[in-house]
């Protein structure tokens, strides 16, 4: 039976009925080449002998080569499937070799490079941009045409070609319409100034390339594979289910088959101790998290693995995407049982909670002061009221539900303080609030009546969870994992990290942490060390974008402008080298009188992109607040256009969505509106109510994070609309 390798090329968008014909074709390709009707020929002219065509249907035909390495399968790469007469054109010019100087695995075309350079330049009738200098912009970078060609290994009229570039736009543009990723990712990286040995080791091309005199064609063809640049564009279909989720999925379902190098590294590489992985939107470290869940379990079968995240739904996504992935994955349905256990954060703080049963209430005696039924329910603290009935002796600055949230999270639960004496003492790094002697004790007496009325009431914080279990499970000694991976970690607070340091005993491949500070839209900056994750020489960050555009991604970036902020080890973060793999539109900004022109103008948007053919559920409106988002819903209604209003990152097939900012995290979207992007209303008024003033600036960062998340949801199109002034935010 010959194998079947898929290459990732650009071909036409094919329509369902098509796709169910491609895969037909490929999986009885995969049974025998023998098979009657796929006709499987070699094409008289060709540049390569190996490549072959195969019958679709009567006007769809596959481009496929055949290697037949000695004493072992067939094995056909299938390029794409065109039109009758196109796919013989591309059988003829498509070539299947080994790149003699860097050994990946590509496919060539005659007539590619000078498509490429004629999309570089100026069309007829278009006047030619004016360039800043005349100086290529690779020259001017300090590289030489021979780091190309010598170094890498690009085609000579390829490189030629980035060499006359005078611009990083055109440049940008230039790699966008190449077809082999590892050039597209050697220009990129070019355009961000990196060091030539740095594009190296993460294209896994540091090393020399080794070659066996004594290989054939195809032999060297299949070791080429293994390349981990190869794997940027080709991928083996281990059975049929398998193929048709790449078919179907398209550019949607890429993340789950081609892995770039680096990508790769994190997912097969094994850690000493905590490791953290570090990128902004898009760069794909929550694949990285769904491979290395993959890689861990099918490597150690009976090994316990929890895979956590921020909240449920986002958990739920991971889940459904982790079985995409790889429906043969054990799945753990109870803590500490073997096989990837995906909760929330949250959950698996309940889940501790039952197992400590009734020896809950005595951990909760040394973590808040006193006992607590392993039955109390879950509830955000009532600052409010604790305020009303404690809070005569505090200042009015600090009469606020916000103040005291950030206080009880970020120093009184993880250090464990239940007494007056206590936080007299206790250090507060990174809290804007001076407090002296007299301001701590009326502090305390509020935080004193909060746990209080908690008693009464038989209830919990879900932080004051978190902070229980893990102080029960450092007690007792209990360990429910060998392996945690945790996403989205900048949004959890200290007492969480507690108990995820606490699930799991220090060691090889402990804890594997994703994070990316400029999208910390809850809480504040954690270092770790101080909770005993230790990620100092361990930590990484991914830079090429991989979702976005280009446009879109100079876009959100700009929102971060101006702003620092602090990683997990406490240094401050940069978004230099942060770059795209893809390139479209820039942004479109509507600037309106009103809310209904605002909606008038979305409603336009969202008839257009239907009649292009773009797929309803693929559009989404997001919005500051759900209150906005039901004005959305209501607005384009009435104008025709009808959206699903949602409230988690769920995706819900059929039609457009519109949902808040912060319940868009985790997603993405081909095209995405941000409605209401105004002076006056983002960041809303009322999220700065009793905020102390040492604390607006970190609010200001949040909200910043916000429309960065926001703005990142985008693929392909985005679009910005505000009535009268825009925020401030937008304006840098």
């Amino acid at each position: 039976m010959p194998t079947i390798t898929l290459a990732m090329r650009k071909q036409p968008n094919h329509g369902n009925d098509v796709k169910a014909k491609i895969q037909t074709f490929l999986y009885k390709l995969g049974e025998s080449d023998a098979t009657p009707g796929l006709h499987i020929e070699p094409i008289n002219g060709s540049v390569d002998p190996n490549a072959r065509t195969g019958r679709v249907n009567d006007f769809w035909r596959a481009v496929l080569f055949r290697v037949d390495p000695p004493g072992g399968e067939t094995n056909y790469v299938y390029a794409g499937t065109w039109p009758h007469d196109e796919a013989i054109a591309k059988a003829k010019s498509l070539t299947l070799a080994v790149n003699p100087v860097n050994g990946i695995l590509e496919l060539r075309e005659a007539i590619a490079a000078q498509q490429v350079s004629a999309a570089a330049l100026p069309t007829e009738g278009t006047a030619a941009p004016v360039a800043a200098s005349s100086t290529p912009v690779l020259t001017e970078r300090g590289y030489f045409l021979t780091d190309l060609t010598d170094e890498f290994g690009f085609p000579a009229n390829i490189a030629a070609t980035a060499f006359e570039l005078l611009d990083e736009d055109a440049l940008l543009d230039f790699a966008d319409h190449l077809q082999t990723p590892w050039q597209q990712e050697v220009l990129l990286s070019m355009a961000a100034r990196e060091a030539l040995h740095l594009i190296k080791e993460r294209l896994g091309l540091d090393k020399p390339v080794e070659v066996d005199p004594g290989d054939d064609e195809a032999t060297r063809i299949l070791k080429a594979l293994e390349h981990p640049a190869s794997r940027m564009q080709f991928t083996y279909a281990a059975n049929s289910d398998e193929l048709k989720r790449i078919i179907e999925d398209g550019d949607f379902g890429a993340w789950r088959v081609f892995l770039h190098p680096e990508q790769r590294e994190y997912v097969e590489k094994d850690y000493s101790g905590a490791f953290r992985l570090s990128g902004g939107a898009g760069t794909g470290k929550t694949v990285v998290l769904l491979h290395r869940a993959r890689r861990l379990a099918l490597a150690h079968p009976h090994a316990r693995i929890i895979l956590t995240t921020f909240t449920r739904a986002l958990a739920e996504n991971l889940r459904r995407d982790l079985e995409r992935l790889d429906a043969d994955v054990p799945i753990a349905e109870k803590l500490g049982d073997p096989g990837v256990l995906v909760r929330g954060v949250d959950q698996l703080a309940a889940d501790v909670r039952l197992r400590a049963g009734d020896d809950f209430g005595a951990s909760a005696l040394a973590a808040i002061g006193s006992t607590r039924e392993k039955t109390a329910s879950p509830a955000e603290p009532d600052w409010s009221s604790a305020i009303v009935q404690a809070g005569a002796s505090l200042p009015i600055a600090l009469q606020s539900p916000s103040f005291f949230n950030d206080e009880y999270a970020q120093v009184v639960l993880p250090n464990e303080i239940i007494d007056t004496d206590s936080y007299f003492t206790v250090r507060r790094p990174g809290r804007g609030v001076a407090l002296d002697r007299g301001k701590r004790a009326a502090v305390w007496a509020v935080v004193e009546q909060m746990r209080k009325d908690q008693r009464i009431a038989n209830q919990l914080g879900y932080g004051e969870i978190a902070a229980i279990g893990a102080q029960w499970a450092m007690r007792t000694g209990t360990v429910f994992a060998d392996h945690v991976l945790v996403d989205e970690g900048q949004d959890l607070e200290p007492a969480k990290w507690k108990l995820l340091r606490a699930l799991v005993a220090e060691g090889s491949n402990d804890l594997f942490i994703a994070d990316d500070s400029h999208q910390r839209i809850y809480g504040r900056s954690t270092v770790l060390k101080h909770y005993g994750i230790k990620v100092q020489g361990r930590s990484r960050r991914l830079t090429l974008n991989y979702r976005t555009t280009l446009e879109n991604l100079r876009f959100a970036l700009g929102v971060l402008a101006g702003e620092q902020f602090e990683d997990a080890e406490g240094l401050e973060v940069s978004t230099a080298g942060y770059r795209s793999a893809r390139s479209g539109p820039k942004p479109s900004k509507h600037s309106a009188k009103s809310d209904a022109e605002q909606l008038d103008l979305i409603a336009d948007d969202i008839a257009r992109w239907l009649e292009e053919g773009v797929r309803a559920e693929t559009i989404a409106v997001l919005a500051a607040s759900n209150t906005s988002a039901k004005k959305v819903q209501q607005g384009l209604s009435q104008r025709g256009v009808s959206v699903a209003v949602i409230t988690q990152p769920r995706v819900t097939g059929g039609q457009p969505v519109t949902m808040t900012m912060h319940a868009a995290k985790g997603m993405e979207f081909s095209r995405v509106v941000l409605f209401d992007v105004s002076d006056g209303s983002f960041p809303p008024p009322w999220a700065y109510k009793g905020v102390p003033e040492e604390d607006r600036a970190d609010k200001d960062r949040q909200f910043r994070s916000l429309l960065y998340v926001a703005a990142s949801r985008a693929r392909d199109e985005l679009v910005v609309t505000w009535k009268g002034a825009p925020s401030a935010l937008l304006l840098g």
